[in-house]
C-alpha cells in the first residue's frame, strides 16, 4: 500500500489530467469481489481491447494502403548489402531498410542479437459467460486487474463476460502439460466463487523478456532495423514502436537514438542455458512475492 500511495501521490503531483482512485482493502473487496489485496489504484484513462481484432483491422488497413503480407513465409537468412536481401525458403525481397520484429520468435542476426532476448511462457484461461449477478459481484465496473507481483497474475471480462484470467509466466522455456491445471488454482484462490464455472479455453505463447525491461531497438550495418523484448507489454509497446521504428527509416532518429543508447544485459551462453538462467532469476522474485 505504500507504494501505491507514492503512485497516486506521483499522479496528483504530476497534475495527472484523468480520473483515478486509491482505494483501501474495503473498496477494494467491494469492487471487485475478492478479499485478496490490500487495495489498489484505479485509473480511469485506461481501456480495454481484444488483441485478435486489433490486429486484423490494422492488417485491412495496411492492405489498403497497398501492404503485402505473406504469412507462412519464415525467412531464413539476411544477406546485407547496400539494398538487404531477405531469403525465405521459396522466395526473397530486396529492400532498402529490414525490419526485425518477430520479438520472442525470431532468430535472425545471432552474431547481433544473441544472449539479448529470452522467450517466456504466458497463458491464459476463458470461463463460459458470467451470469449479471456474478459479474455484479466480482467486477461490476469492468476494470482490467493486474496485481503487484514480480510474476503477475492479470484478469478482466471480455465482451460476452467472460473471465478472463492470465499469468504464472513461465521462464523456463517448458509449456505446462495443462494451462488450465496451471491457472485455474490461481484463478480460484483470487475468486473461489468461480469453483462451478466452466473454463472454456485455454491458449498461451512466448513473450519476449529483456532483463531491464526496455525494449532492445538498434540497427545492424545501418539499414538492418530490430525492435524486440516488451516483457509482456507488446500490445501497448509495439504501437509506440512501430511509430518510433518508422520515424528513423525515414530519417528522424532522436527517438530512436534514445532506446538504442540503453544499456542491455547479455547472458553469455543463454542459448544453452538462457532459460535456466533466467528461471533461476526470477525463482529469487517469486520467493519475495510469496513472502
Amino acid at each position: 500500500m505504500r507504494a501505491l500511495k507514492d503512485y497516486a501521490a506521483e499522479l496528483e503531483m504530476r497534475k495527472f489530467p484523468y480520473e483515478y482512485e486509491l482505494w483501501d482493502r474495503e473498496k477494494t473487496c467491494q469492487m471487485l469481489g475478492t478479499e485478496a489485496y490490500l487495495g489498489g489504484v484505479v485509473t480511469y484513462r485506461d481501456g480495454h481491447l481484444h488483441p485478435l481484432n486489433l490486429c486484423l483491422g490494422e492488417v485491412r488497413a495496411a492492405q489498403s494502403l497497398g501492404v503485402q503480407i505473406f504469412e507462412k513465409s519464415p525467412v531464413t537468412r539476411i544477406e546485407h548489402g547496400e539494398k538487404p536481401r531477405v531469403h525465405t525458403s521459396s522466395g526473397q525481397v530486396e529492400a532498402y531498410s529490414v525490419v526485425l520484429a518477430g520479438n520472442a520468435y525470431h532468430q535472425l542476426e545471432p552474431k547481433h542479437l544473441s544472449n539479448l532476448t529470452f522467450p517466456a511462457g504466458s497463458y491464459i484461461i476463458a470461463t463460459e459467460p458470467l451470469s449479471d449477478e456474478m459479474v455484479n459481484e466480482i467486477n461490476p465496473q469492468d476494470l482490467a486487474i493486474c496485481d503487484m507481483n514480480e510474476i503477475l497474475d492479470y484478469f478482466r471480462l471480455s465482451a460476452d463476460k467472460r473471465m478472463l484470467y492470465g499469468g504464472r509466466c513461465n521462464y523456463s522455456g517448458r509449456e505446462p502439460a495443462s494451462i488450465k491445471a496451471a491457472i485455474l488454482p490461481r484463478m480460484l484462490k483470487i475468486y473461489p466463487q468461480l469453483r462451478d464455472v466452466k473454463i472454456e479455453y485455454e491458449w498461451g505463447g512466448n513473450i519476449g523478456i529483456v532483463l531491464n525491461r526496455i525494449p532492445a531497438l538498434g540497427r545492424i550495418n545501418n539499414n538492418v532495423y530490430y525492435c524486440q523484448g516488451y516483457s509482456g507489454h507488446g500490445v501497448n509497446a509495439t504501437h509506440i514502436m512501430g511509430e518510433i521504428m518508422a520515424d528513423a527509416i525515414t530519417g528522424t532518429m532522436e527517438k530512436f537514438d534514445l532506446f538504442a543508447n540503453m544499456k542491455h544485459f547479455r547472458i553469455p551462453g543463454s542459448q544453452w542455458l538462457g532459460n535456466q538462467i533466467i528461471a533461476l532469476g526470477m525463482l529469487y522474485y517469486r520467493i519475495k512475492d510469496l513472502l
